[in-house]
C-alpha cells in the first residue's frame, strides 16, 4: 500500500488549470462522466492507466484511501472539506 500522501492545499494561483469538457450530447451516468473525466485527465499528462472505476464511498472508506483530496473551499464546499481518494490497483 502507498503512503499517504499529505494535501497540498490550495493550488497557487500560477498554476496552470485543468479543463475537462464533457460532450452534452451523450447520456452517461454520474458516475461514466466522472471515469470518462478522468480518462481525459490522465491522458493530457500523459500518465499510463487502464480501466477507471468511479464509486461513492463513505467518508471512512474516502479517508482510508493511499491519496485523499482536500477541497480549496472555493466553490461548494468549505475549506478543507475530504471529497475524493483513490488508489491504483494491480
Amino acid at each position: 500500500m502507498r503512503p499517504r500522501l499529505p494535501s497540498p492545499g490550495p493550488e497557487p494561483s500560477s498554476a496552470p488549470e485543468v479543463r475537462i469538457l464533457l460532450n452534452r450530447h451523450v447520456p452517461m451516468s454520474r458516475g461514466k462522466a466522472c471515469a470518462q473525466a478522468v480518462h481525459a485527465a490522465l491522458r493530457a499528462f500523459d500518465v499510463p492507466h487502464g480501466r477507471v472505476v468511479v464509486l461513492d464511498g463513505t467518508s471512512d472508506e474516502v479517508a482510508a484511501m493511499p491519496v485523499v483530496i482536500h477541497d480549496a473551499g472555493l466553490t461548494e464546499v468549505e475549506p478543507g472539506t475530504m471529497t475524493a481518494g483513490a488508489t491504483v490497483l494491480g
